[in-house]
This record gives C-alpha cells, sequence and structure tokens, in this order.
C-alpha cells in the first residue's frame, strides 16, 4: 500500500533498495516543506485579516455633533457621539451636554450617556428591537459641604445646609434641584454666648428653594439654622 507522501512500500524481511529508501526520505521531506510554507501563508493571511479588523469602518468611533436638536433615540450605529452644549439633542436624560455611547447592534443595542457638568452622571438604556427602556443610573453623587447633597442610583436626594438670615425671613436655595417638591425640616441654633435663634416655619417651597423664617429670643447676633431637605 503506498502513501501518497511516501512512494515505496516495503515487506518485512525483504530487502529494500537503497534508491527507494532514499525516495522515500525525499518525498517526506518535500512533504513537510510544501507544509511549512502553507502553514507560513495561513499566518500572513491571519495576519493581514486583523490588520484588515483593525483598520476597518465598522469599528467603534468618535463623532463631534454639530447638528443641534437631533433625537437620541435615532442614534443606534456603534459609536461615540459627543454634544456640546450648543448642539443639544432630545431624549438626553440629563444636561444639556455630554458624551452619548452606542454599543451593539440590532435587536440589541445599548446607549450608555456621560453628562457633563457639576454632576456628571451617567445614564444607561437599551433598545428592544421595537423600542428604548427607560433611562436608569447607578451613579451616586455627593457633595459633602455645609451645603451640600447625596443623590442615589434609585433617585432620591438628599440635602442639607446652613443659612443665617438677620431679619425674620430669607431664601434658601438647594445645591441641586429637585424633580418634584421636597420634605423639608429645620430648627434654630443655641450659641454659645446664650444668643438664641429660632426657626421654626417655612414657605414657599419649590424644587429650587424655599423660605425660611425664624426670630431670636434674645441677643442681637444674626438667626441662624440648620436646614435638610429630602425628595427626588
Amino acid at each position: 500500500m503506498t502513501n501518497s507522501m511516501i512512494p515505496y512500500s516495503f515487506i518485512p524481511g525483504t530487502k529494500a533498495k537503497a534508491g527507494e529508501v532514499n525516495a522515500n526520505f525525499v518525498s517526506l521531506a518535500n512533504a513537510i516543506e510544501q507544509n511549512m510554507e502553507i502553514s507560513a501563508g495561513d499566518i500572513q493571511e491571519l495576519r493581514e485579516i486583523l490588520a484588515g479588523k483593525a483598520n476597518s469602518e465598522d469599528l467603534t468611533k468618535d463623532f463631534v455633533v454639530n447638528t443641534a436638536g437631533t433625537n437620541l433615540n435615532n442614534y443606534k450605529t456603534p459609536g461615540n457621539y459627543i454634544f456640546t452644549s450648543g448642539y443639544t439633542p432630545t431624549n438626553i436624560p440629563k444636561g444639556s451636554s455630554g458624551v452619548l455611547s452606542v454599543l451593539g447592534t440590532e435587536p440589541k443595542i445599548k446607549q450608555v450617556w456621560y453628562s457633563d457638568g457639576s454632576v456628571p452622571d451617567i445614564y444607561v438604556r437599551m433598545w428592544s428591537g421595537s423600542s428604548w427602556g427607560n433611562w436608569v443610573t447607578n451613579t451616586i453623587s455627593k457633595n459633602a459641604s455645609n451645603l451640600g447633597y447625596i443623590k442615589f442610583a434609585n433617585g432620591i436626594i438628599i440635602q442639607w445646609g446652613y443659612t443665617t438670615f438677620d431679619s425674620n425671613s430669607t431664601t434658601v436655595t438647594f445645591p441641586i434641584a429637585f424633580s418634584a417638591n421636597p420634605q423639608i425640616c429645620f430648627g434654630g441654633h443655641a450659641s454659645s454666648n446664650n444668643i438664641y435663634a429660632i426657626g421654626a416655619l417655612h414657605t414657599g417651597r419649590s424644587t429650587t428653594s424655599f423660605t425660611a423664617h425664624g426670630w431670636k429670643v434674645s441677643g442681637s447676633l444674626d438667626c441662624a439654622c440648620s436646614w435638610i431637605a429630602i425628595g427626588c
């Protein structure tokens, strides 16, 4: 039986001719060399494919959007889309500028919005094949100071502050706006020299501010109070 790579076969116990043995070795060496050439060609072809993919226009790219009012619902092509405040899109979850990343292809597409500004929240939503889901965020934002806030991923916001007023009332502005009127609690401060200030009432509650009313029991210093507001 003859192998395609070995031209001669031998019968056990029978002397082999030197020429036939040499021919078998030559044939085998040629086959090995040929296979090495094929493998090298395959490797080079693979390298060219990878190089082509690395330079492919289909891969994620950055785009600077220079048209105002474009609808984020229409962005389904993978890429990063940069929006400045002069070209604010519609259907954004927050802010007037930021970066939109689009990932995936039909029927599952993900949009990720990175908002600019002092509270750079990150929002995500999914395309189900027929409609966009709601924007959601897992970002917790905070500003821990005398006038501060913390914003949880579920949308709950807690804000706090300290204010003084030299008359019976003052307007307190929240560090960030609520989406609905919050619940507010505050109280007056007692100073170390027995000068007492009482804050007992608030009016004009809104998503951005409220008016605190207070009066002094004794002394000549300004009234002062701490407050806390909770909402979403």
